[in-house]
């Protein structure tokens, strides 16, 4: 940071030298006009000119110089250096994000903070992204320590299971008791293990006896379904004999995957081995889809289940077989009662059809869809191609001349079956100054901009997602043109993304990039703009984005697959903070997406799968899934995050490479052998597209 000691050292220093260079150079012959005291004011002037050209004068802006204390001061939090942070902590008192320092003092001394303190900063703070957070750890804290008056003052409301334990420990300690039984029932009977200040609650719930045998197994039941068998080992403890010896079966039948469910028709039939063949049919037919069908068969009419009961036996079981693909599936579908016939199902009745060409019961399937889900543009697809399919090409036509004036992957597909140009109507980006101007002013957006500019970016998100949260339609386009001033390409685009203006493509699609992406994606002989849709895809074109699995950067690479590709192509590496980098992390991705590329014989379909799942996933879908026609395929995959992924991509890159100004290649051309349909469809799988903006009617 520079200060005016700073200057005044910076003048004395050049108006010594240049007295210097006078005295040396500038004789009575030399120079006469440039005396000792127009040197001096040329020093000043110098100096002058010196911090003019930098952004030095910029560092006595207030703002500037607290932004750059405020990170030392959070860099120190982070580092546990509690003398210097304590150091900086007052002079940042009147600062927009001072909160933010206090934030980390008390959380530092939530143990021993002032409990009416503590309170009151939550209080006055109750929008800040920190606020839940701290009230959290903070209220845990008070339960650590026994200040059992402190949390029934300020934790009733919190949702916090640890903080719950607490609540309830601290009203048996104060002999508040009426009316917790069923509280700590509800606390002990869950899925998985609960944390230990849980402890004493249900150490006084069974000393109350409010663990009973028909409790246990309700909470037997949960942990079966949160995929905790081994917790009903422990359970087992708080039944009676006979449930002890049906826990047991359960556990054994759940160690070996079900296999032996057949054994259950010499079960008796009672309320136990109806929960236990209920869920193990539903289990097996994830892993074995006829097993499960003969042994619901075998065992069908030994057991009184309640109707509700059996109807979502044969909806799961009629599911997964279609799921399989499994021969015998549209009996099974054929079985499940109307009422049981959800949109899930519906969905994968109608793709097992697809799967096995069966146009007139697909259009069937698709009919008797939910309203809304019969209008799904995929849907109205595959309903426009089964009609080509069964000789009504006119219906056909209309429908697919309908999808095809959308900017869509499912419009682009019925473009190329006409034959038609894409339809791309691009709207101006339009927000009031005003608007923007206000909205940069609210708190939130204050900020959460200032703490981005700070580099806290983690909390700069959080601040932006709670602050947009209050917003309508209108005001998402200002949020999105703001966040378009501040280059946050994901924030612009996420607030388009629910405000609903999908033709503000400048946004929507930023191309920021797409010089550095043109670079990299020739040097690997990839299509560049099937790279930026990609790309935008994954990160939503932010460069310092992180997902919840640890992904990084714009192409969402995880640190460990970046290591092995850096090893495996001599590429400089020096670990995870380049991936947060562009060239670094477009670099190593590029270099994935070509090596998967080679892997799948050059099919962008297969590598933008791979890229997405895995390579394993995708070769073993290419073993057990219809590939005559990619588009099939991708609507058949079992995962539903591949099966939105691909195409989104696919979509992407058309629209990227309009946005880069190239020759619009043809959805179908980045799917190799795309099945142009034997019924008149026109597919047109090669070449390019013209652009034009075609409205409804």
């Amino acid at each position: 940071m520079l200060y005016a000691w700073h200057i005044h050292i910076l003048v004395t220093v050049i108006s010594n030298f240049l007295q210097f260079a006078h005295q040396t150079f500038c004789g009575p012959n030399r120079f006469p006009e440039f005396t000792l005291p127009t040197w001096k004011q040329t020093g000043l002037i110098l100096a002058l000119a010196v911090l003019a050209s930098t952004d030095l004068w910029a560092s006595e802006d207030p703002a500037a110089r607290q932004r750059e204390e405020f990170s030392q001061a959070w860099q120190a939090a982070s580092m546990g250096k509690r003398t210097e942070f304590e150091g900086l902590m007052p002079g940042l008192s009147n600062y927009l994000l001072y909160p933010y320092l206090e934030y980390e003092d008390f959380r530092y001394r939530r143990a021993v903070v002032d409990v009416q303190d503590m309170a009151v900063f939550l209080e006055s703070h109750q929008d800040w992204a920190f606020t839940a957070g701290l009230k959290t750890a903070w209220l845990r804290t008070l339960g650590e320590r026994g200040k059992w008056d402190a949390l029934l003052t300020y934790a009733d409301g919190s949702a916090d299971t640890e903080v719950q334990c607490y609540l309830a420990q601290a009203r048996i300690q104060r002999g508040q008791t009426e009316g917790l039984v069923p509280v700590a029932r509800s606390l002990w009977a869950v899925g998985k293990s609960q944390p230990d200040a849980c402890d004493p609650v249900f150490t006084w719930l069974r000393k109350q006896g409010g663990i009973t045998p028909a409790l246990a197994w309700e909470r037997i039941e949960r942990a079966m379904e949160a995929r905790q068998p081994r917790l009903t080992l422990y359970l087992a403890r708080y039944l009676d004999e006979e449930g002890r010896v049906w826990a047991d079966r359960w556990y054994q039948q759940d160690r070996g995957g079900y296999r032996q469910l057949d054994r259950a028709r010499n079960w008796p039939d009672q309320e136990k081995s109806r929960d236990i063949t209920a869920y193990g049919l539903q289990r097996l037919a994830r892993s074995d889809a006829d097993r499960s069908w003969r042994t619901f068969e075998s065992i069908a009419n030994h057991f009184e289940w309640p109707e509700d009961v059996r109807g979502g036996i044969q909806r799961n079981l009629a599911l997964w077989s279609a799921v399989e693909g499994a021969d015998a599936t549209p009996q099974r579908m054929q079985n499940v009662p109307d009422k049981y016939r959800d949109g899930k199902l519906m969905e994968w009745w109608a793709r097992f059809n697809l799967s096995r060409g069966d146009w007139g019961g697909l259009i069937t399937v698709i009919e008797n869809m939910p309203e809304e889900q019969k209008n799904d543009s995929g849907w109205r697809y595959w309903g426009a191609v089964a009609r080509l399919e069964t000789g009504d090409p006119e219906r056909a036509r209309e429908l697919l001349g309908e999808l095809a004036i959308e900017a869509g992957y499912y419009g682009f597909l019925s473009a190329d079956r006409l034959g038609f140009p894409y339809t791309i109507c691009p709207e101006e980006p339009g927000v009031d100054p005003g608007e923007i101007a206000e909205l940069r002013q609210q708190p939130g957006f204050q900020r959460s901009l200032e703490l981005r500019k700070a580099g806290i970016v983690n909390w700069s998100r959080s601040e932006w997602q709670i602050a947009v949260k209050s917003l309508d339609q209108a005001g998402l386009r200002v949020a999105a043109a703001l966040a378009v001033e501040e280059n946050w390409p994901d924030m612009a685009i996420f607030a388009l993304g629910n405000s609903g203006d999908r033709r503000w493509y400048a946004w929507r699609f930023p191309v920021e990039y797409a010089s550095l992406v043109e670079t990299q994606a020739g040097d690997r002989n990839l299509d560049p703009a099937w790279v930026m849709g990609l790309m935008r895809s994954e990160s939503a074109m932010a460069e310092d984005a992180m997902s919840s699995a640890g992904a990084r950067g714009l192409m969402q690479l995880m640190p460990e697959t970046a290591k092995q590709l850096a090893r495996r192509h001599s590429i400089s590496y020096t670990g995870q903070r380049e991936l947060m980098q562009a060239e670094e992390n477009i670099v190593l991705g590029t270099t994935y997406l070509r090596e998967l590329l080679d892997r799948f014989n050059g099919n962008p379909v297969l590598a933008s799968g791979a890229y997405n799942a895995g390579p394993r996933a995708v070769e073993r879908w290419l073993a057990n899934r219809r590939t005559d026609d990619p588009a099939i395929w991708v609507e058949t995959l079992p995962y539903f995050e591949t099966r939105d992924y691909i195409p989104r991509v696919l979509a992407f890159s058309t629209i990227y490479d309009w946005r880069m100004a190239k020759p619009v290649a043809r959805i179908s051309s980045r799917m190799p052998e795309f099945y142009s349909g034997a019924g008149g469809g026109n597919m047109k799988i090669t070449g390019t597209a013209e652009i034009v903006c075609r409205t409804p009617g």
